[in-house]
């Protein structure tokens, strides 16, 4: 069969019926699927991406949000925070209650937890929600930093080619790798090296 000017025979099977550019894969391997689920009586709808294990591996860049924990257990770190501190609060009331209609009769053991302890714990858990924000913005910072070249690996990203026949990738002979066939892996490192996070490649 006859080959279209810009599509480039895979190097192993000399063939193309089975190439196609690995941007047109990356992206069809992406979609989205609609979650129904019922809680409380009432029915919840949650939209996701689905990405197939083969755009994964033919990722441009990494796909990861390195500060959704720290901002998740800083949110959880403020409830608690928000807590101890409205104890704390209702403590002292009762407290002073307690002090004003039993001034002169015996002396009553708190069965509750001692207003300075919960105050004190309303102090730590807002350190401990403040240091987590601040973890989140640096890893989102660093991210960014290890991402910043990103276009330059999606130019060469655009010329790189995927044989579902023999499972390889291949470029075009502009891009300046050469005309061999290599492995998903090796496709990986070449892109994201390119874009200055090689190191990230066998990590992710």
């Amino acid at each position: 069969m006859p080959v279209p000017p810009a599509l480039q025979p895979c190097p192993s099977c000399r063939l193309v019926d089975q190439v196609r550019s690995v941007p047109a894969v990356y992206r069809a391997g992406r979609s989205t699927e609609t979650v129904r689920s019922h809680m409380d009586d009432r029915r919840h709808t949650e939209t996701r991406v689905v990405i197939s294990e083969l755009a994964r591996a033919l990722a441009p860049a990494p796909d990861r949000h390195p500060e959704r924990a720290p901002v998740v257990l800083g949110v959880l770190a403020l409830f608690g925070t928000v807590g101890a501190f409205f104890a704390a609060e209702a403590q002292s009331d009762q407290d002073a209650f307690v002090r004003i209609n039993f001034s002169t009769g015996p002396a009553l053991s708190p069965s509750s937890p001692d207003t300075g302890t919960l105050y004190t714990l309303s102090g730590i858990g807002l350190v401990v929600a403040i240091a987590l924000f601040v973890t989140a913005a640096l890893l989102r910072v660093n991210a960014n930093r290890e991402l910043a070249g990103r276009p330059q690996a999606e130019r060469l990203w655009s010329q790189a080619w995927y044989c579902a026949r023999c499972g390889t990738a291949h470029f075009s002979p502009g891009a300046g790798q050469g005309p061999a066939a290599f492995s998903l892996r090796e496709l990986r490192r070449r892109v994201w090296t390119a874009g200055g996070y090689g190191h990230l490649a066998d990590r992710y």
